[in-house]
């Protein structure tokens, strides 16, 4: 019996979808590949990200050990990129401190964008060190999409000139020795509801647009408001729903697009059941994407996954996952947008089969059996 420990420091609703599907699909796979294996979870709520990169560590060993976890064997830890390996392997107890650990990258500090809107903070560096730091000394490190891996390795250089001699010799070629992509498993519930033909939740009506991302900076907001006003003012007719998690303050662009459209509107606001999301999402029919940054991009997979017609750039992580002849250039989103609201097309949800968690698990699997 292999026993694997997942430690997932900020529990945001990816990071724990993340974390229990892993606890739910590697017996799974391990059972079908001959093999026993059970996964433990250890998490924190997802607030406080900062504090969470600082001092998760010291909290989950603590929480493991008055949990009993560190009676039996551990094969591996898994934890994510909001863990301070250093910090972690050294909190362990003594006789669990050579287990391997498999740092696994969701997002990170090093190329996540600048938020224009807020005044920047110098010192916030050292969480970006945190990654690279936590990247040399973890066992094997997993990132989430090609595009994620590769921006990552890619600023390490300028990233580590910017400090003072002497400095890490050697830390891309290690670090990219050792790494992998493994992305998030989509949940069968995105795949049974696209192949549904039930009528939508939202009625009769003009097409609807979903936003079922973070309402925050860094997924375009403001590309957003103005590709619905392009259509307006084209005199196209629309609908909305706004889903996803909202942070504290919000975008200026969300208030305008509420006071713009309210007429328009079916739905405001974040849905906390899984099941009400994934119809409210089953229930749209165009996806418009305008994020600046997607390491991943569940959000926009679990759209395409339940069918809509997804308008996004030909950028990030996107074309490695719909290739680049569905995607578009950021200057032809508002176009491009006013088409499919003219004609929106059910799109085939079978070549996204490969990001479903019996896939997803099984390139875990291989990569937790791979040390």
């Amino acid at each position: 019996m292999q026993r694997f420990v997942v430690l997932s420091p900020y529990g945001a609703k990816s990071h724990a979808q993340w974390a229990h599907g892993l606890a739910r699909e590697i017996p799974l796979v391990a059972q079908r590949c001959g093999a026993e294996a059970e996964v433990d979870v250890f998490d924190l709520p997802g607030r406080h990200w900062k504090w969470r990169m600082a001092a998760s560590a010291l909290v989950l060993v603590e929480r493991m050990s008055a949990a009993g976890a560190f009676d039996r064997h551990v094969d591996a830890f898994i934890v994510t990129d909001m863990m301070d390996v250093g910090q972690f392997r050294a909190a362990l107890p003594p006789s669990f401190r050579t287990v391997p650990v498999i740092l696994y990258f969701h997002e990170n500090q090093l190329t996540f964008p600048d938020n224009k809107e807020a005044p920047p903070v110098h010192w916030d560096r050292h969480y970006a060190f945190i990654n690279v730091s936590s990247a040399l000394l973890a066992d094997a490190v997993l990132f989430n999409s090609e595009y994620h891996k590769r921006a990552f390795l890619e600023a390490l250089p300028g990233f580590l000139g910017a400090f003072p001699s002497p400095r890490p010799l050697n830390v891309v070629a290690s670090i990219e020795s050792k790494s992998k992509v493994v992305p998030i498993g989509l949940e069968s519930d995105v795949f049974a509801a696209g192949a549904l033909s039930a009528p939508s939740m939202f009625g009769e009506g003009p097409p609807v647009v979903v936003w079922n991302h973070r309402w925050e900076f860094d997924k375009g907001p403001d590309e957003f408001y103005a590709c619905l006003q392009e259509a307006a003012n084209e005199g196209v007719a629309f609908r909305l729903a706004m889903l996803g998690q909202q942070f504290g303050q919000t975008p200026p662009a969300f208030d305008k697009m509420k006071a713009e459209f309210g007429s328009q509107i079916v739905h405001w606001g974040h849905v906390d059941s899984r099941g009400a999301y994934v119809e409210a999402l089953r229930s749209s029919d165009i996806a418009l994407v305008t994020s600046h940054h997607d390491f991943y991009g569940l959000s926009v997979l679990e759209s395409a996954a339940v069918g809509l017609h997804v308008v996004a750039p030909d950028a990030l992580s996107y074309p490695e996952h719909f290739g680049r002849d569905l995607l578009h250039k950021r200057g032809a989103l508002g176009a491009a947008f006013v088409s499919a609201l003219r004609a929106p097309q059910r799109n085939l949800t079978g070549p996204l089969k490969k990001y479903a968690w019996d896939q997803a698990a099984l390139k875990m699997w291989e990569a937790l059996n791979g040390l």
